[in-house]
């Protein structure tokens, strides 16, 4: 099977975000569990680091990839007329690109406070 086939690269990317945030959520929980409670000068010098801030950003944009991939193959797949497929397509679109632009403007308030 060729590597330039559009469905292995979308099954492969599915797999590898998946595996991504399994750690992350297996990870940050352990992390959470260690050092309970947690307050917010506590959770804010967390995020603040650089290491667990990148995580925390692969993580999402991790999430959002995934959820792309997996939504727009169950869309091709069922939704057959073309024209409520693209208008799916585009409003799921949308969402994850004003989920990821809220995301980056939340990390830099948080790098800024």
């Amino acid at each position: 099977m060729s590597m330039h086939a559009h469905g292995m690269r979308a099954w492969l990317l599915q797999r590898l975000t998946a595996v991504y945030i399994a750690l992350y959520i297996f990870v940050f929980t352990t992390l959470m569990v260690r050092h309970y409670p947690v307050d917010y000068d506590n959770w804010l010098a967390l995020f603040r680091q650089p290491v667990v801030l990148i995580a925390t950003i692969i993580f999402y944009l991790s999430v959002f990839t995934h959820a792309w991939v997996g939504v727009r193959d169950i869309l091709v797949d069922y939704v057959k007329p073309t024209s409520v497929r693209f208008l799916f397509l585009t409003a799921l679109a949308l969402f994850l690109t004003i989920m990821t632009s809220w995301l980056l403007l939340l990390v830099i308030r948080l790098v800024k406070l």
